[in-house]
């Protein structure tokens, strides 16, 4: 059977929405993918950062920065309006997801969010902001949208093909794509008819027009190549280079490196009848090498600004020197990282990469409890022990007690581990433990035997429950044809349920009831549904609804409070009794996961901080971070 009540929709999510963002110096957490001046002539010295940890940072004269996450996937693309306030960004997981989301940075409010069903390849505004402009990888190419409204429209009266560059006039009376293949295409953007085709060189990047749209500037095979009127005007060679100019620009400025710390930046000035010099060198700076390599980099008219591989931002002014000059590092990365959180008796226990510590929000102190080697979760457990394992990793899984600092392996796995889950079943204590998406194993910890009770393909998560099953969900396209089965441990006996769904997955239980997700497909398309599952009626209830697919998120029970990220914007209340709900208001960084205990709710957000909540209201108490010597920094 199946049965809806209190149900809800997408609606409560978007209207819920409020944020706030977070000023500090602090890094990025993933290589810089885009820098952005959001005046590309301006002097103001502020400019966008993005990167694929999916924050932006808007940096500002005085090398503050304003963090805020809006994805939680890699952000490759970000297109500026003129007037610098509205951001446009493409999100990809490099797969399925390919996404553009317009914000709004001064409400951090999303006003816009158009799916692809493939990659993008160009992102830009128009010159007076009348439209965003994106490339596709498909020979429809290109997909014209009026920001007034929002609406898309036929701009071009023919499919423009694959492009990667994409820019128009100040007037907006002329559009110009670059196609991979080896054309620059000039369209009338007022009639939409193509104007003048022109053959150049294939397959170049980091592309860009300048000098009053009179050059058209790319890299291929480590040179740099200008073209003027259709024509290779000049070839040059240069290392690992990266354009830095924008369409602002009368003069193309580009940086090299040679991998080892050194860099230079120069510049090729234009000069009379499409001709232009050789390179000068305008000035040579020390930067990172290795894991810190500069990614990305852009100017405006007084300074540049670069990115690095490992998320860090430097700056340095654009005006020449003979001298040598180290760029200026304005991150830092002062934070540790909690990767996972559990709640204790009367506080929490936070992991970080070489300890676990105890602390709460009333006392303000913190306490090394541990050192560990690396996991990246846990679990409470008997009061003074907590279980580690780490995710995606062969590692053991450890039993820790934190009175007389032991560690104790309780078993080894054979391949990657997806999720270990602690259950108990008629007073003893078991492991649930899923490998690779493939293998459920029950670990009973008092008698320490570790049994394969499961094995098969698309396998998300399982627990053991009161009715002494073992619930396993997975995705309804592999054999057998359902999200959701039962496993006898004793028998062995497997018995796929009926059940409607793509897939089931993100359990949470009291052992008498499972609290999931499940995703089904329909007309509308793919929706995410919270649901309930009565092990002993055997009857599901659909409690939210989430009108997208949400593969990701979370289920948490305490109590008769249900808790769920669904949707990854906010982490949102349920009380199953009254049905009465509320939403945490989110901190810079999207919520992963909750812990919550008879006092507190403590968010683990993606970046590693930490949000602390009251458990009746949607009240953000304070946001935390562990910094690098073992003290909380609040925001």
């Amino acid at each position: 059977m199946k049965k809806y009540i209190g149900l809800f929709v997408a609606v409560f999510f978007a209207a819920s929405l409020s944020a706030q963002s977070h000023i500090s110096t602090q890094s990025h957490q993933a290589q810089v993918t885009q820098v952005a001046p959001v005046s590309i002539r301006g002097t103001d010295g502020s400019y966008y950062t993005a990167s694929d940890d999916g924050f932006v940072i808007k940096w500002t004269f005085d090398g503050q920065g304003e963090h805020y996450q809006f994805s939680d996937v890699s952000i490759k693309l970000i297109a500026v309006s003129p007037d610098g306030n509205e951001i446009a960004l493409y999100e990809t997981d490099g797969g399925s997801i390919n996404r553009i989301t317009v914000w709004d940075w001064k409400t951090l409010t999303r006003k816009y969010l158009k799916k692809f069903s493939d990659s993008i390849t160009s992102l830009a505004y128009s010159s007076k902001g009348t439209y965003l402009i994106a490339g596709t990888a498909t020979v429809d190419g290109a997909v014209f949208i009026r920001t007034q409204g929002w609406q898309i429209v036929d701009k071009i009266k023919a499919n423009t093909g694959i492009v990667s560059y994409i820019h128009t006039s100040k007037t907006e009376k002329t559009c110009v794509f670059y196609s991979p293949s080896g054309t620059l295409s000039f369209y009338d953007f007022m009639t939409g008819k193509l104007k003048q085709k022109m053959q150049i060189l294939k397959g170049l990047s980091q592309t860009v027009m300048y000098d009053e749209n009179r050059y058209f500037a790319g890299i291929r095979d480590n040179s740099i190549y200008i073209t003027a009127s259709g024509k290779t005007i000049t070839s040059i060679p240069a290392n690992n280079p990266i354009i830095i100019s924008t369409e602002a620009d009368y003069n193309l400025y580009y940086m090299e490196t040679d991998g080892r710390g050194n860099y230079e930046i120069k510049m090729i000035e234009s000069l009379e009848e499409n001709k232009v010099s050789n390179p000068r060198l305008v000035k040579t700076l020390k930067g990172p090498r290795g894991s810190g390599i500069i990614t990305a980099a852009r100017k405006d008219a007084a300074n540049i600004y670069f990115g690095g591989k490992n998320g860090s931002v430097y700056k340095s002014e654009v005006e020449a020197t003979i001298t040598t000059n180290t760029m200026y590092e304005l991150t830092e990365n002062t934070y540790s990282k909690i990767y996972d959180v559990a709640p204790a008796e009367s506080d929490f226990y936070f992991l970080t990469t070489n300890a676990v510590y105890s602390t709460s929000y009333d006392t303000d102190v913190i306490s090394k409890l541990i050192s560990t080697e690396g996991e990246t979760n846990i679990i409470s457990y008997n009061g003074n022990s907590v279980i580690l394992w780490s995710q995606s990793e062969k590692d053991p899984v450890k039993l820790l007690n934190l009175d007389r600092k032991t560690s104790t392996v309780l078993f080894t796995p054979k391949s990657t581990v997806q999720k270990v889950r602690l259950c108990s079943v008629e007073g003893k204590d078991y492991l649930i433990e899923i490998e690779s998406n493939s293998v459920v194993n029950l670990y009973d910890i008092q008698d320490g035997k570790l049994t394969e009770i499961y094995s098969g393909t698309g396998i998300q998560d399982a627990v053991y429950m009161n009715n002494k099953l073992v619930y396993i969900a997975k995705s309804a396209a592999t054999n057998p044809q359902t999200p959701l089965l039962t496993v006898n441990p004793e028998t062995m006996e497997t018995v796929p349920l009926s059940i409607k769904g793509n897939v089931t997955y993100a359990f949470s239980t009291d052992g008498k009831t499972i609290y999931g997700l499940n995703i089904i497909s329909d007309d509308t398309g793919r929706n995410t549904y919270v649901f309930s599952f009565n092990v002993y009626t055997k009857q599901m209830t659909n409690i939210l609804k989430f009108a997208e697919e949400d593969a990701e998120a979370f289920t948490y029970l305490n109590g008769n409070t249900l808790f769920t990220n669904i949707g990854r914007n906010k982490v949102y209340c349920y009380n199953l009794s009254t049905k009465k709900r509320f939403a945490y208001n989110r901190s810079a960084s999207i919520p992963k996961t909750i812990g919550v205990n008879s006092k507190r709710a403590v968010i683990l957000n993606s970046n590693g901080s930490i949000s602390w909540c009251g458990t009746i209201d949607s009240k953000l108490l304070g946001d935390w971070y562990l910094t690098k010597d073992d003290q909380w920094y609040e925001f």
